[in-house]
């Protein structure tokens, strides 16, 4: 009974249209599964038909997706068997609750279909020319192009846009790594499958996938009301080790000059030399859209955006704690309210930002106190005053009198 009431719970939270996405994906997936066993049922060589088990109507057939163009969008919603059905809805479900919630609905779905579709376009011509080097009709009738692959290396691409110094803890907390670095293991695996198993749909989704992910959210991607993102923490060359940067930076800049002339992406002026405490006194001026302050405030707004969707998640446990903690503390969490203004704030670790984005709630929370307090010490000074004012008329009368 507990174990469905928590089930029932977890799929209350999931967004609508993560929802309407695990749907698909497993509806279309469980379809295909029904032809490919009636197939089986009515052929005449049944060892010709276990040698493909696909569904052209769904996935894509490179020779027949011509005839089929729909499935270079269902391909993506189809996987052609049960173990990589569960892990792909598992992954579906907590990659997409979290981006529909960072992004939205809308957000979310033009980044799918256009991850999912171009995705499968790009492998599908790259088997395409396989088949022409090779002359090997098996390109062309043996080998079906489908699964999420490509959508899934996308979203490691805007999790690294959103959160790419978040650690994640694996195996018990033995091994961590950054979000950032997912998109290399993935990279990795594709190449190990393609050498081991020769997956050559896999490798091609997965590589394919992330850079056209990267190339929507870099240049066409419109976030409070600027287009892409030009900064150079979300740079081509950050995707590849350090070792290879100065190799890669000078070609990455020749071929954006080319999409540049060509009118595929527009130039932005950017000035990464720009510092954000120089910013104190000019707050109230709005930031160019493009410019690297505008992309800073955009960045900070994602941040504290971040940071109140895991506050939130953490509001009950921080309730019960304090409501368990002794009255006897107060006086002195009163005491250390508010620093001292003079006192020099410790420095912050670099490389932590929750510790920055913390420091700063602590600071907005503090503020308020502190005016207050002022405010309190003002009117006792004007209320003394008064009285010493009051006493001293009253000694002058007396000694009139």
């Amino acid at each position: 009974m507990a174990t469905s009431q928590t089930l029932k719970s977890a799929l209350s939270n999931i967004p609508s249209l993560t929802k309407a996405f695990v749907t698909t994906l497993v509806a279309l997936s469980c379809t295909s599964y029904i032809y490919s066993y009636r197939l089986q049922l009515t052929a005449d060589d049944p060892a010709e038909t276990n040698a493909f088990l696909g569904c052209p109507f769904i996935g894509i057939l490179p020779g027949l997706a011509l005839y089929n163009p729909w499935t270079f969008l269902t391909a993506a919603f189809y996987e052609d068997n049960v173990f990589a059905l569960i892990a792909s809805a598992l992954i579906l479900l907590l990659c997409g609750k979290y981006l529909e919630r960072a992004w939205g609905s809308r957000e979310l779905l033009k980044y799918v279909m256009i991850t999912a579709t171009l995705s499968n376009v790009m492998t599908w011509i790259g088997i395409l020319v396989s088949f022409y080097i090779s002359s090997d009709s098996d390109y062309l009738y043996k080998i079906q192009i489908n699964g999420m692959a490509g959508v899934f290396s996308a979203f490691l691409v805007a999790f690294k846009h959103l959160i790419p110094e978040h650690r994640i803890a694996l195996l018990g907390n033995a091994v961590t790594i950054r979000v950032k670095n997912l998109i290399g293991v993935a990279t990795a695996g594709s190449i190990i499958s393609l050498i081991l198993f020769r997956a050559i749909v896999f490798y091609n989704l997965v590589n394919v996938g992330w850079v056209i992910g990267w190339i929507y959210i870099r240049f066409f991607k419109y976030q409070d009301g600027i287009r892409g993102d030009h900064s150079e923490a979300f740079a081509l060359v950050t995707f590849f080790p350090e070792f290879l940067h100065p190799i890669l930076r000078p070609v990455t800049n020749i071929v954006y000059g080319i999409f540049v002339r060509l009118g595929v992406c527009t130039p932005a002026s950017r000035n990464y030399a720009y510092d954000l405490e120089s910013q104190s006194g000019i707050r109230s001026v709005s930031p160019l859209p493009g410019s690297a302050r505008a992309e800073a405030e955009r960045r900070r707004a994602l941040a504290l955006k971040a940071l109140d969707m895991r506050l939130s998640t953490k509001q009950p446990s921080a309730a019960t704690s304090s409501s368990s903690t002794p009255t006897s503390t107060a006086p002195n969490a009163t005491a250390v309210d508010a620093p001292s203004p003079s006192s020099p704030a410790p420095p912050a670790a670099a490389g932590d930002s929750s510790v920055l984005f913390e420091a700063e709630e602590m600071a907005t929370i503090a503020a308020p106190a502190s005016e207050e307090k002022a405010k309190t010490a003002t009117t006792t000074t004007t209320t003394t005053t008064t009285t010493t004012t009051a006493t001293s008329a009253d000694v002058d009368d007396a000694k009139r009198d």
